[in-house]
């Protein structure tokens, strides 16, 4: 491969369900920077290593579009004259472990975008996520929340682990230590709630963009998770999503505005039911604590109150 071949030089990295989707979709509308296509290989997690994920969709989904060879990652940058060019990969910071050593050993000066959201609600966000696709066998999200370890037993891939993924101390502890502290950006989902385009705007001075006229303008709410409003509506979204004719079909016939505009359309958006809440939340109080006392010296703002409540 050529010594002149682009390189990553930011990553959108998670955590997933947390508005990373949103945050991809705002960057892409700056001329500078560039997003692969697909926006999730998932090199830096996955790398060197076939993905052979087994749950219920794993087949179509991840391990169809996962990247894991480098050159055939770097390829992905091959057309990108943009100044600014990286992926949106949530498994990034899950899998921190073999994602940190591969960053440095590509670019020891890569730009890393954290978002975070509350764990119980990312964590439900991730199984309506996964119930609207038609993957989610668990009618129940706490069933489906307590059935994690087998289903990481069974090699079912990071977003189906729940509560795993909605711990976020260590990795981000990981990435504090390995990047100087201006290299590691971190975010919330609420920020992107309370002012999206301000927020996007943020992240793009992070990732070395100079301010651009309509950025982040126009992005629809995306990736929305919620209740199926109608049966039979979520029955053909079923269907499509495992046939891979018709996504193929679907995919080249529209843009990815207006699939999200139907899916939204076809979502009824709820919440976590206070007795759940109350049940989950707990687990995570030791991990938020942490996670307060690393995020206290580095982000300069003020923390969402579901980070600093434990501390």
């Amino acid at each position: 491969m050529p010594d002149h071949m682009p390189m990553p030089t930011f990553l959108v990295a998670g955590a997933g369900r947390s508005g990373t989707t949103g945050v991809v979709e705002g960057l892409r509308t700056h001329p500078g920077v560039f997003v692969t296509e697909p926006k999730e290989p998932h090199f830096f997690a996955l790398h060197g290593k076939p993905a052979e994920f087994q749950a219920p969709g794993d087949e179509a989904t991840i391990n169809r579009v996962a990247v894991t060879e480098r050159e055939a990652y770097l390829s992905l940058y091959a057309d990108a004259d943009q100044p600014c060019r990286g992926d949106g990969s949530v498994s990034t910071l899950y899998y921190h472990q073999s994602a940190i050593p591969e960053i440095l050993a590509m670019n020891p000066q890569m730009r890393i975008v954290i978002i975070l959201r509350e764990p119980v609600d990312r964590a439900f966000s991730a199984y309506q996520y996964m119930r609207a696709r038609g993957f989610e066998p668990e009618e129940s999200f706490l069933q489906a929340f307590e059935s994690e370890h087998v289903r990481q037993e069974a090699g079912w891939h990071h977003l189906w682990h729940y509560e795993s993924m909605s711990r976020y101390a260590e990795a981000v502890s990981a990435f504090l230590a390995a990047f100087p502290a201006e290299q590691v950006g971190i975010w919330f989902y609420d920020d992107l709630q309370a002012d999206y385009e301000g927020t996007v705007g943020e992240v793009l001075r992070h990732i070395g963009a100079p301010p651009a006229p309509g950025e982040g303008a126009g992005v629809p709410r995306v990736n929305i998770s919620g209740t199926p409003r109608s049966a039979t509506a979520h029955r053909i979204i079923w269907a499509a999503t495992r046939n891979e004719a018709v996504r193929r079909t679907v995919k080249r016939f529209t843009s990815y505005r207006v699939r999200e505009l139907v899916r939204r359309a076809a979502l009824r958006p709820d919440g976590v039911d206070p007795r759940t809440r109350g049940l989950l939340a707990p687990r995570f109080a030791a991990d938020l604590d942490q996670l307060a006392g690393l995020l206290e010296g580095h982000v300069q703002r003020e923390l969402p109150a579901w980070v600093t409540a434990a501390h």
